[in-house]
């Protein structure tokens, strides 16, 4: 039979609701006296314990991560956090005496882990990550146990784990696995033989789960001085005086420029390989649309990362907009977008996966709220800026316009055409109604110079046949 436990209480689950919290008339009551930490538990249809927050202001954690406003399913060995008190939610039938495995079992996990890990650690920033449903736990200073108990800090509920079946605790040259346990543990596809120094990436088999763990990286040793230089060793005397050679004379040296030796023209300084200019992002003054924060403990907690644009890529490779640098990210991991005011989150088939609110991404998950957000075994809380939620959301409508009256209004103004003289009429020598001068369209500049022109020539051609003929008839 499921149940919750919290201390000696404990509150059997059935397919009804049922509340707990620090209030009077929960069904499983924790001490304190705030309304909003309520919890609903009941059964679901296929038996497991289902867990969601009771009041919209309550905070339900569930191994760590936080609850959000849809239901979680719950596993035997699941920790619960209700108003700063940490329940159990356990299964009856996950208990009894350990069962041995068969013999056949054995004889494969014959080879026994040895020698020192590949990658050392240090005894800092230890935590689990299950390859089975993506959980992180946390390697305290006191250490951390698995076991088939409630007890234990690691559950595993399968008949082949001891009650207490093994133990991670630092030690001085990093963390070390105890194996407590009846049928063994196996760390890189190897039995454990008593006790092993972990190293940053090994996989722990427990029963059929595994784990990969983490921690920091152990410090490189300090180089050591070079041994300091003999002392030189001074030359043996002569064993009888050489006679002294006569100094000679300086020569003079002549002021002529072509006995001067040559003079070694100076040095031309090298110019530098041009280096190929980074991109920088223009980001000054500008708030940033949401944020990233490391929340695992070590060295690297705290650490935030800006994001400025709604298509952000993460990954451990430098070209990433967010760069993690660890073994359990991806180069290229995942990536952030917003679209229609909402903010996404899309695994880029990442080999340790994406997760959100300790559930693993399939393809495209959207982030509501605050969540807890893991990239491998990087966890961070993702955090929007206010009033990101809602930019984008509609699309705004534009009036109608005709392409024709689009056109003529962005045209330039044309300039005003200026009046046409109105007809002259004439009178003819032949009849007395007027001759009607057609109206000439009016050239433009060059073309008027050039008809004045034509006209000068002409007017002088014609005065000089007129005194040709004048001369010759007379």
């Amino acid at each position: 039979m499921p149940y919750l436990q919290f201390k000696d209480q404990r509150v059997a689950l059935t397919q009804a609701d049922q509340a707990v919290g620090a209030f009077d008339g929960a069904a499983l009551r924790v001490p304190g006296e705030d309304p909003a930490a309520r919890a609903i538990i009941r059964l679901g249809m296929d038996g497991t314990g289902i867990i969601s927050r009771g009041h919209p202001d309550a905070v339900v954690q569930v191994n760590g991560v936080q609850l959000g406003p849809e239901p979680a399913p719950l596993l035997h060995g699941d920790k619960v956090e209700l108003g700063g008190h940490q329940l159990h939610y356990g299964e009856d039938a996950k208990g009894g005496s350990t069962q041995f495995i068969s013999a056949a079992s054995l004889a494969e996990q014959v080879k026994i882990a040895a020698g020192a890990p590949k990658k050392a650690t240090s005894a800092t920033g230890g935590r689990l990550v299950s390859l089975v449903d993506g959980r992180e736990y946390t390697v305290s200073d006191a250490g951390v146990t698995f076991g088939r108990e409630i007890g234990n800090d690691i559950v595993v509920a399968t008949g082949e784990v001891s009650r207490r079946h093994a133990q991670i605790v630092p030690g001085e040259s990093g963390y070390i696995l105890n194996d407590l346990s009846t049928n063994g543990v196996l760390i890189n596809g190897a039995r454990v033989s008593e006790r092993q120094l972990l190293g940053r990436g090994d996989v722990i088999n427990i029963g059929g789960e595994e784990f990969r763990f983490y921690a920091d990286k152990a410090k490189e040793p300090a180089a050591s001085a070079p041994p300091p230089a003999p002392a030189p060793v001074a030359a043996p005397a002569p064993a009888a005086a050489t006679p002294p050679v006569p100094a000679r004379k300086p020569i003079p040296v002549s002021t002529d420029e072509t006995l001067q030796p040559a003079s070694r023209p100076p040095a031309m300084p090298i110019p530098e390989a041009p280096t190929e200019p980074k991109p920088v992002r223009e980001t000054a003054g500008r708030a940033p649309l949401a944020t990233l924060e490391i929340i695992n403990e070590g060295p690297i907690k705290g650490t935030r990362f800006e994001i400025f644009t709604p298509l952000t890529n993460i990954g451990r490779g430098a070209h990433n907009d967010v760069a993690i640098a660890d073994d359990s990210v991806s180069d290229s991991h995942a990536k952030i977008l917003r679209k229609d005011g909402h903010w996404y989150v899309v695994d880029q088939g990442s080999t340790n996966g994406t997760y959100v609110g300790g559930r693993r991404v399939q393809g495209e998950q959207q982030l509501v709220g605050a969540p807890d957000v893991r990239f491998g075994n990087i966890k961070l809380t993702f955090r929007p800026s206010a009033g990101s939620q809602d930019e984008g959301g509609s699309t705004r409508a534009i009036a109608a316009l005709s392409v024709d009256k689009a056109r003529r209004m962005a045209a330039p103004p044309t300039p005003p055409t200026p009046p046409t003289p109105p007809a002259v009429a004439a009178p003819s020598h032949k009849s007395d109604k007027p001759i009607v001068i057609p109206e000439t369209p009016v050239p433009d500049k060059k073309g008027c110079a050039a008809m004045i022109a034509f006209v000068i020539a002409l007017g002088a051609a014609g005065a000089g046949m007129l005194a040709i003929l004048l001369t010759v008839g007379g």
